[in-house]
């Protein structure tokens, strides 16, 4: 399968040249931004061969709508590169943070084997569906609860369960993580957990069943080009970025025959300095408004067409939600516009 790596990085990303290693054939974007040193990261990306740079000018010079949305020195210029994946006609496109170590031989391969063939194992259900969660933390050594899961859901902690199931249809594939967890700053500042084991349910994956909200975020994850529109990340809505995009992602999946899966490939999270007071504070808007979110997003009339078309009529049909910040709908707007025009191209 024709595949893509892509990235945002404000740092010469040293940690391609183990990607390169991995994938000879894989095409590899990087988007940097106002801070990144262009001139040496793009000696750097080049050298890796079949690999892009986009700078800051690069990317304003690509002519996408949601570009000055999204504005400068944030982790959402990532959507660039993603738009750029699309105009590739990538046929997986894989989403990695600079600070992913892959851990393994077998990076790309796990990946293939998600989406070559349909998946067959254990499947994770909630027992309210629709509109049930499950926490893939719970199968992390120690437990932790994977950023972005609705807090509503964690005292009492969200009931699950696991069932056999056969010939399943991967749309989005999940990679794991060991290390310093993706988990909210909150959980970092108290209980600062290194993740060092993982369930051994997870050595062969966990598919999730379509109508439960479970979280997944943009490092160490693959997804179809089918699907690939809906893992823009959001502006406005903090570090709920790609959150709100994953319950995004899987509503519109609810629609399809599609199905999240956790598991392999694994990383180490050599997580890059951060302010975790920052980020808590760049997470209450999440913590207080996701709940809501989701309710909202499964009394959406989604209609018929295609997975844009859905997008679409998801966006125009949340304006007019109080909560959710205008910018969130002007950006996703331009974003079904700038697809469009990247799948034509």
């Amino acid at each position: 399968m024709k595949t893509a790596l892509i990235t945002t990085t404000i740092f010469v990303p040293k940690v391609l040249e183990r990607y390169r290693q991995l994938g000879p054939d894989v095409s590899i974007i990087v988007a940097g931004d106002k801070k990144t040193p262009h001139a040496e990261t793009r000696r750097f990306v080049e050298s890796l061969g079949n690999a892009v740079y986009l700078s800051d000018e690069d990317q304003a010079n690509l002519g996408y709508e949601s570009s000055e949305i999204i504005g400068w020195n944030k982790i959402m210029r990532r959507n660039l590169p993603l738009l750029e994946a699309i105009r590739q006609k990538a046929e997986v496109i894989i989403s990695i943070d600079d600070d992913n170590l892959p851990v393994g031989d077998d990076y790309f391969t796990s990946f293939d084997k998600v989406f070559n063939a349909p998946y067959s194992g254990i499947s994770a259900s909630n027992c309210q569906l629709p509109g049930g969660w499950f926490n893939i933390g719970t199968m992390l050594l120690p437990n932790v609860f994977h950023r972005g899961f609705s807090y509503e859901q964690r005292q009492p902690a969200a009931p699950f369960q696991l069932r056999p199931c056969t010939n399943r249809r991967v749309g989005v594939a999940a990679g794991l993580w060991l290390g310093d967890p993706d988990i909210d700053a909150m959980d970092r500042i108290t209980n600062q957990p290194l993740v060092q084991h993982f369930s051994d349910l997870l050595h062969t994956g966990v598919s999730v069943e379509r109508g439960t909200f479970s979280p997944f975020n943009t490092q160490n994850t693959g997804f179809v080009a089918e699907l690939a529109p809906l893992l823009m990340v959001l502006v406005g809505v903090g570090r709920y970025d790609d959150i709100w995009a994953s319950y995004i992602a899987e509503r519109i999946m609810m629609e399809t025959d599609y199905h999240v899966h956790y598991g392999k490939p694994y990383v180490w999270q050599e997580r890059n300095p951060q302010s975790r007071w920052r980020n808590l504070k760049d997470e209450v808007f999440g913590m207080e408004h996701t709940p809501q979110f989701c309710r909202d997003l499964l009394e959406l009339k989604l209609g018929d067409g295609d997975i844009v078309e859905k997008l679409e009529r998801l966006y125009l049909g949340l304006q007019g939600k109080a909560y959710i910040p205008p910018v969130v709908f002007e950006l996703g707007l331009a974003w079904v516009r700038d697809v469009r025009r990247a799948q034509r191209n």
